[in-house]
């Protein structure tokens, strides 16, 4: 089976492409990669035993997305995205996680873009805690200075109130002014301006990031498994929500404490 690895770091602004597994550094990330492209070849080499009449080897192509909170530079990236490969028996599945689609003539072609977006853990987290919002497709990194300002923000309305009843009038409007998914991170990291606040929220960042880890790879497979064992041409995904039925929320969702 040909199977062909690329991975797009999206950091700084730039698309670095064509990484391999072995250059990444040890982290959540690449372990994400290493898991899933494996469960991606175990997938496709049992489907090839059912497929019995193919003439050649299945291609595959899998890209991982690397795509970070924020960006760094100012140039804008456009995201990465699947081009659709339109033939008889074509099948997608479109969803935040994971892009698929899976060809079985004149050969069997599969084609993947797996996401590995800060914003989507953020955003996930936020809908299972309870807060109420409409999924934004595609979740892009926010620009630095932009960032910036939701810090400051943060901090004035909430950080910097001096009576408690102030900070309870005050969210109501911080979190309508925010995105969901970056005031689910502010208000889950340490509440103090003891310390540059955004240096605080870049840990909380990676320490929500790193718990979230394995219930991201496991919901992306559970994806997977499903693409594999339906005939559906149309799989649809917007929200972690709508997972319910194929997947075990709490395998993912963060109780995090201040």
């Amino acid at each position: 089976m040909q199977t062909s690895i690329q991975i797009i770091d999206e950091t700084g602004g730039k698309r670095l492409s064509g990484t391999s597994i072995d250059t990444l550094q040890d982290s959540p990330f690449k372990n994400y990669v290493t898991t899933i492209s494996k469960h991606v070849r175990a997938k496709i080499d049992d489907g090839a035993q059912c497929y019995g009449d193919l003439k050649s080897s299945p291609e595959v192509k899998l890209f991982f997305v690397y795509r970070p909170l924020v960006k760094s530079t100012t140039g804008p990236v456009a995201p990465f995205n699947l081009e659709r490969t339109q033939s008889n028996g074509t099948r997608h599945l479109d969803s935040p996680w994971v892009k698929l689609t899976f060809s079985r003539s004149p050969r069997l072609v599969v084609r993947a873009v797996f996401l590995w977006n800060e914003r989507q853990f953020l955003f996930d987290q936020a809908l299972m805690s309870g807060i109420r919002a409409s999924p934004t497709n595609p979740l892009l990194p926010i620009d630095e200075p932009i960032f910036e300002q939701f810090v400051q923000d943060y901090i004035d309305s909430v950080l910097l109130v001096p009576s408690p009843e102030a900070v309870s009038a005050s969210p109501t409007s911080i979190s309508k002014r925010l995105p969901p998914d970056i005031f689910w991170l502010f208000s889950n990291a340490l509440q103090t301006t003891r310390g540059p606040f955004s240096a605080i929220v870049a840990r909380a960042l990676s320490s929500a990031v790193g718990k979230a880890a394995n219930g991201y790879t496991d919901l992306t497979k559970a994806l997977v498994d499903q693409f594999f064992a339906s005939e559906t041409t149309e799989i649809r995904y917007e929200s972690v929500l709508d997972l319910k039925d194929i997947f075990t929320l709490d395998r993912y969702r963060i109780n995090q404490h201040h």
